[in-house]
């Protein structure tokens, strides 16, 4: 059974050799009328696609050779030697496929194996390099994807590896703070520590997930930062029912609300407020996460551990369609713009 990938490989293969066939058969038959000769639609469009379709199933022979020497690195011409060889073959087997198929076709203008080669030889064999140099640009934008994914990966792997100590090391301060002045308080800091870090490991492999389990993490790390700050904090969160589905980055809201409340927060004896807020505006998804600190502090000028990392994300998964834009007006507001989607 072919996989999805390679069931579309292969429409998306048929599809182009049956285009070049129509356009090949359009051709004679707009020759033909332009010279007074007669245009009989039932010869020239089954031999056009008797000639293509026959080079249409080398295709696998073309993908193999390009997957064994590929025209690229220091070397490329190294590779020339081995496809020139194979171009040669494909010619002379495809002529040994089509050659029977043109007589069939054509039973009162026969044409022998030596008439057939010699009338399309360069023909066939321009079709073997534009084959293979369709199936390098493919394979150059198939493996440009692969290293875009992995170096968000790679970036989504970092920011745990950079948040999770730092979380870590400050909720375990606060329990031990608690354990012995307010257990219960405490206990209820391990339970969410434990939802938390459950809900992380889960969604380790995941670069989107949607915007209603990102809310449920959020919720887990909230209510740790409510035993640790108690009436001191005032956390209100607004998302309209109509973006719960929509696919967003992993982990993308807590080091934004973790970066709202450290430095809204920060030396303040009264209360602090945070929200977070989701909207859908056309196309776009805005998410937005506010304090009433005292603005935009000197140490994060935009290139804090979480925002600098939201930033690089956005930009790998959404290009220019995904931004991170900070207001410091009355606190500070910091928005995120991407793509909507389901």
């Amino acid at each position: 059974m072919l996989s999805r990938r390679a069931q579309r490989l292969w429409l998306f293969g048929i599809l182009i050799w049956v285009t070049l066939a129509l356009l090949s058969a359009a051709q004679n038959g707009t020759w033909r009328a332009l010279t007074g000769r007669p245009v009989d639609w039932l010869v020239i469009l089954p031999n056009s696609l008797a000639d293509w379709l026959t080079c249409g199933m080398f295709t696998p022979a073309f993908y193999l050779m390009v997957r064994r020497f590929p025209v690229r690195g220091e070397r490329w011409w190294s590779a020339l030697p081995p496809h020139l060889a194979a171009s040669i073959a494909f010619v002379l087997l495809k002529v040994a496929v089509y050659a029977p198929l043109f007589r069939l076709l054509n039973p009162a203008n026969p044409r022998s194996y030596r008439d057939v080669l010699f009338s399309g030889f360069y023909a066939d064999w321009l079709a073997y390099w534009a084959a293979v140099g369709v199936i390098h640009a493919i394979e150059y934008y198939r493996e440009s994807r692969e290293r875009e994914l992995e170096a968000t990966q790679l970036a989504l792997e970092n920011l745990r590896s950079q948040l999770q100590p730092h979380f870590l090391f400050n909720t375990l301060q606060s329990i031990s703070t608690l354990i012995h002045r307010d257990p219960a308080a405490a206990d209820r800091m391990l339970t969410d520590l434990s939802d938390l870090l459950r809900l992380s490991l889960r969604s380790t492999m995941s670069q989107e997930v949607p915007l209603r389990d990102e809310l449920d993490f959020l919720a887990r790390y909230l209510e740790i930062m409510r035993v640790r700050f108690g009436d001191r904090l005032v956390i209100r969160v607004d998302v309209s029912d109509d973006v719960m589905n929509a696919l967003v980055p992993s982990l993308v809201l807590q080091p934004i609300v973790e970066n709202a409340i450290r430095h809204g927060m920060a030396d303040r004896p009264d209360v602090g407020h945070v929200a977070v807020s989701g909207r859908r505006n056309g196309d776009t998804l805005r998410l937005e996460v506010a304090d009433d600190g005292p603005g935009l502090p000197e140490s994060l000028p935009g290139n804090g551990i979480g925002l600098a990392n939201t930033r690089e994300r956005l930009a790998r998964l959404y290009e220019e369609r995904g931004t991170v834009e900070m207001l410091a007006e009355g606190g500070l507001t910091v928005r995120l713009t991407m793509p909507y989607r389901t």
